[in-house]
């Protein structure tokens, strides 16, 4: 029999081996990672010095070359320097030659410089004459013969470059130097085959321009026309590869020769048709990236041997915790048990021993859904994401399209169904219902959703006829289909009003809220414009200048005739526009739609009892928002509050403005507009525009003040501004506010 240290070892090693793969996993990864991306910056690097080194030694170049061209040009130019033939004119050689002297001389770059005019047979320097033929003999080319080197110098119309290549001539210094010749033609017009001119340049003068390489291990190259006119070969590599990563255009390129890998880096062709280009080793960029990456890896291995410390660390508590739990769920005691699989068995035991506790929590299942309903009339889920999220957990499937109430009467045996998914209503299948019992109505509610209008009508129906073989009669009532979840407490009374309407019509058929007639289309913009002036005299904090709009909702509502339906109508838009805008001003975090309840708003039957409703969700609301102000004051230093107490006592200054008011405060001015319409639900700009706007309903209502001199007062330069302000809050001009307000006074 194992110990039970023993068998403790067997479960921490476990966990010990997953957590080392893990850790080694994660270190090979990020080592990997690392690799690649130091190669790659390592590779750039090098690239770029490279691009660099070839670019100065570009730019040399063809400043030397542009120099013999220059000269090439300015001589076949020169007005003082005329063609002629020696044979006829032999005493112009000696001051052709005293005139190439400065030329030669500032063409450091070359080694000798001739010139050959195309009508004579002699060849110049700025030393010597002699016949082209006697130059081409004594000019002895590895590459170039005679016949040649005598052609090209005749009939000389192009620039032409000769390689590198070894001279042997007792006219250059050195013993058999390799020299790189240009052949250039006279002029600024080649075609004109006047004469040319050769440049010799010995070739240690292009190693000159090569020395600056750090690393010897470099090839450097310079092309012309499809040959290396020069190059350091530290490499044993083929020019035709360079050549062939030059003519591709990429800036690097990587090729095999000989089993090893090497690095081009090229400039391209440029304007003088001269290509760059130099070869490195990829072994050592490669021990350039192990030479980058050296500390980098000794810093993961110090990393990885803390994480494999931390990873015993952890397997020895996980393997303590499972020891634990094996122990609680052992019930033989068996000490060679497999841990993990007696923690699967308990569970699996314990699983078995709760069924009958899920059983239970089934049988909840109609009080969850019971629950559901009342929030979804009550309007308690904010988006349509919510209310189909919360249905889902209690079974149900409400993301149809549209949607209806229905309300029909308690049967007299009281044995009638709540859930209408079972028989006799199996032929709707597409429909999503579910009902609650309205105990104070004496009533059964109905929701139904589906993706078809027609089927709520046929539901509703259905719902009579099982009603009436039950009881001998059933009166049912459907609301309007609606599609926006928000219009809940709508449908609500909408079916109500039509069940309401059973005194009239009996129950011989579906009473439908669409046959109701009603006049609340024609009076619905006056109580919406009503409702607004509640609204901004919850935000001033007015208590007085909030029983006046109240009282003046109620008396408009006393003098139109309505029905009781399109009485609650209104005031379900009046209650569901203040909780909304007025929400923020709940200072302990309640939701102000509690403060009434759709079920209570349809049970009231008169406009006290719907002005009591409401003065009481205001009362509240005007409570909390007075409570936070009294709380903020408090606080001593609330930024915003200062802002609005400033704006109170000189809304009247006309040079008040958000830039001014920032600055006052020392804050930027979105910060002022961001924070005060976090604060008080609008823009400062808005509250302004109100206090103004109160400020002159008092001077409209209480004096005889022109209207010109109440916009000054209120502060405003133009009374046209003040005009169009003033109807934007109250929704008439001051001239239709005085005289409305006028005539109230008369009557």
């Amino acid at each position: 029999m194992l110990p039970k240290k023993g068998r403790k070892l067997s479960v921490f090693m476990r966990y010990a081996l997953s957590y080392t793969l893990i850790v080694v996993v994660l270190f090979s990864g990020v080592t990997f990672y690392l690799y690649r991306l130091t190669e790659q910056q390592v590779r750039e690097s090098i690239v770029d010095t490279q691009i660099n080194r070839l670019t100065r030694i570009a730019i040399q170049h063809e400043s030397a070359v542009s120099a013999m061209l220059n000269t090439a040009e300015e001589i076949g130019l020169s007005p003082h320097i005329e063609p002629f033939r020696y044979g006829k004119e032999p005493w112009k050689a000696y001051d052709l030659q005293l005139q190439l002297i400065p030329y030669t001389a500032t063409n450091a770059f070359c080694d000798q410089v001739y010139l050959h005019f195309s009508e004579d047979d002699h060849i110049y320097s700025s030393s010597s004459s002699m016949t082209v033929e006697m130059f081409t003999r004594l000019m002895r080319y590895e590459h170039t013969g005679a016949a040649e080197l005598e052609a090209l110098i005749q009939y000389t119309d192009q620039i032409t470059v000769l390689p590198a290549q070894k001279l042997t001539s007792s006219m250059v210094d050195g013993s058999e130097p390799r020299m790189v010749t240009f052949i250039l033609p006279l002029g600024a017009n080649p075609g004109t085959n006047k004469g040319c001119m050769l440049f010799l340049v010995k070739e240690s003068t292009y190693q000159n321009l090569f020395a600056d390489a750090i690393d010897g291990d470099i090839n450097t190259y310079i092309f012309s026309g499809g040959a290396v006119l020069s190059s350091t070969e530290d490499l044993a590599v083929s020019s035709a590869q360079v050549m062939t990563a030059l003519e591709s255009g990429q800036h690097s390129r990587v090729f095999r020769e000989g089993g090893k890998a090497y690095l081009t880096v090229s400039l391209g062709v440029r304007t003088l048709g001269f290509g760059y280009a130099a070869v490195i080793r990829m072994e050592d960029v490669n021990s350039a990236v192990r030479g980058s990456l050296r500390g980098m890896i000794a810093m993961l291995m110090l990393i990885a041997g803390l994480g494999l410390l931390m990873a015993f660390w952890i397997a020895r508590r996980h393997a303590r915790v499972i020891r634990n739990i094996s122990d609680l769920l052992t019930e033989n005691g068996d000490e060679r048990r497999d841990e993990l699989q007696q923690i699967s068995t308990g569970i699996r035991q314990l699983t078995r021993r709760n069924s009958e506790l899920i059983s239970r929590l089934d049988s909840a299942l109609p009080m969850q859904r019971h629950d559901f309903v009342f929030r979804f009339m009550k309007g308690r889920f904010l988006t349509r994401e919510d209310a189909v999220a919360a249905a889902r957990t209690v079974g149900l499937d409400i993301d149809r399209a549209c949607y209806a109430v229905i309300l029909c009467g308690v049967p007299e045996n009281g044995d009638w169904p709540l859930d209408v998914n079972g028989p006799p209503f199996d032929r709707f299948r597409d429909v999503t219902c579910m009902g609650v019992e309205l105990v104070a109505l004496k009533g059964i509610l109905y929701l139904g959703f589906t993706d078809h209008p027609a089927q709520l009508l046929a539901l509703a129906e259905a719902v009579r006829q099982a009603g009436k073989e039950e009881s001998g009669q059933c009166v049912t009532a459907i609301s309007a289909v609606h599609r926006q979840f928000s219009e809940a407490p709508t449908a609500y009374l909408e079916a109500a009003a039509a069940y309401d309407d059973r005194f009239v019509k009996g129950e011989r058929t579906v009473l439908s809220y669409d046959d109701i007639s009603s006049n609340i289309v024609g009076i619905l913009p006056k109580a919406q414009k009503i409702t607004l002036s509640i609204s901004q005299a919850l935000t001033l904090g007015s208590r007085e200048l909030l029983d006046s709009r109240i009282g003046e909702l109620l008396q408009f509502l006393k003098n139109t005739s309505m029905s009781p339906f399109a009485f609650r109508m209104i005031y379900n838009d009046v209650i569901d526009t203040l909780t909304r805008g007025q929400a923020a001003a709940l200072s302990d975090g309640r939701d102000a739609r509690d403060f009434y309840d759709i079920f209570s708003l349809s049970s009231c039957q008169s406009i006290d009892d719907l002005d009591e409703l409401l003065r009481r969700l205001c009362d509240s609301l005007l409570t909390d928002a007075a409570r936070e102000r009294a709380e903020a004051d408090a606080a001593a230093g609330d930024e915003m509050d200062q802002v609005v107490r400033y704006m109170e006592e000189h809304f009247s200054d006309p040079e008040i403005s958000m830039a001014a008011i920032a600055e006052s405060f020392g804050i930027s001015t979105t910060r002022l507009s961001l924070s005060f319409k976090e604060k008080t639900g609008m823009t400062p700009l808005e509250y302004l525009t109100l206090l103004r706007s109160q400020r002159a309903k008092e001077l409209l209502e209480d004096t005889d003040l022109t209207i010109r001199d109440i916009s000054v007062q209120v502060g405003y330069y133009d009374s046209g501004s003040f005009t169009r302000r003033f109807k934007q809050i109250t929704g008439e001009t001051p001239l239709q506010y005085r005289r409305s307000h006028t005539e109230k006074k008369d009557h």
